[in-house]
């Protein structure tokens, strides 16, 4: 009778300590990551908005900076907000647009 009831407990717990991170934070994150692949064709307005998007989740949600591509996010930003552009106009209104 006893390993009848511990079973159905110690299944309770598993759900009941993980519902949070499953159902709350794994889409959020997992889109966030999808976004941050994308900041290398970002203006640097659209980099700047994104992170504080995210920081502003992390501080509503202080466990979403274990979730494992939060670093990867992370990443990313710091990445896209590396990028700097010079233009050079020419002699004959030719412009000269560079990234790095």
């Amino acid at each position: 009778m006893k390993k009848l009831l511990f079973i159905p407990l110690t299944l309770l717990f598993l759900f009941v300590g993980c519902e949070k991170d499953v159902y709350d934070i794994n889409p959020q994150m997992e889109a966030f990551y999808v976004e941050s692949v994308q900041l290398a064709s970002a203006s640097a307005d659209s980099i700047q908005s994104f992170s504080n998007k995210v920081d502003g989740f992390t501080k509503s949600y202080p466990w979403a900076v274990e979730h494992e591509r939060y670093p990867c996010i992370k990443e990313n930003i710091r990445v896209a907000s590396l990028r700097f552009s010079i233009s050079i106009e020419g002699e004959w209104g030719d412009t000269l647009d560079m990234s790095f």
